[in-house]
């Protein structure tokens, strides 16, 4: 179940871009997805969610229990769903500051908050479980 009242902050500034033309940073912010979290609630806690899908560029928040809250209440536990298109299905997820650690060279730019992650290969997505359980909340 999803809930809803997030409060969020959209980005404002131009994008830092680590090796790209400003130009294309800037197409590939605006063209990209922006990850829309999910908060469900899992025993006493609630759990927010965000996905990552194969071949798509996607904006995520680096630090999503900063940024959303429920009807006032934090969101801190956050994980990542990886999804395969070519398998038609999710590989696992990954708690989700363990993740943005893995994602790093695959990032694209960073601003206020938000970093773009390029499209990713399946076979990308899921080396990102390596050394960990492919668990499924």
């Amino acid at each position: 179940m999803g809930l809803f009242h997030f409060g969020k902050k959209e980005p404002k500034k131009q994008p830092e871009q680590p090796g790209l033309p400003p130009e294309e940073a800037a197409r590939r912010w605006k063209d990209a997805y922006r990850a829309n979290p999910q908060v469900y609630q899992k025993q006493d806690a609630l759990l927010g969610s965000c996905t990552l899908t194969e071949g798509v560029d996607t904006l995520l928040p680096l630090q999503p229990e900063r940024q959303w809250a429920v009807n006032g209440k934090p969101v801190q536990d956050w994980i990542l769903s990886l999804v395969s298109i070519s398998e038609k299905r999710v590989l696992g997820q990954i708690e989700y500051q363990e993740t943005m650690t893995r994602l790093r060279p695959f990032s694209l730019a960073v601003s206020e908050g938000w970093i773009l992650i390029r499209a990713m290969t399946h076979a990308e997505l899921d080396g990102l479980f390596e050394g960990l359980p492919r668990q499924l909340a």
